[in-house]
């Protein structure tokens, strides 16, 4: 919880750094986020983690749960935009809410 609150935090700085700098050094984009997650109550809070951190969308959920299509403000690389939410986002959320063997 408190890694979040602090990623709102520091991504509401980013944001209005960004937004009132020169608008073309921006790079948003589409990015789809495999997931790994079983569990619906942890997809739906990726997902709202996601939303609620500023400079970040949750756009769309595949049918299958598999993929989280989400928009950035600033992407200068996928993968890493990938990794970062994999990593702060879901890793903690396996914990919590183990998922079932494939």
């Amino acid at each position: 919880m408190l890694l979040v609150m602090w990623d709102i935090l520091v991504a509401n700085f980013q944001v209005a750094r960004q937004t009132l700098g020169p608008l073309e050094r921006l790079r948003p984009a589409f990015v789809e986020v495999p997931i790994d997650l079983d569990d619906e109550m942890a997809i739906s809070i990726l997902v709202c983690v996601v939303s609620l951190t500023p400079g970040s969308v949750s756009a769309d959920l595949s049918a299958d749960r598999r993929t989280l299509l989400v928009h950035a403000l600033d992407v200068p690389d996928d993968a890493a935009l990938i990794a970062e939410i994999k990593s702060r986002y879901e890793a903690p959320l396996k914990e919590v809410f183990p998922c079932s063997p494939t």
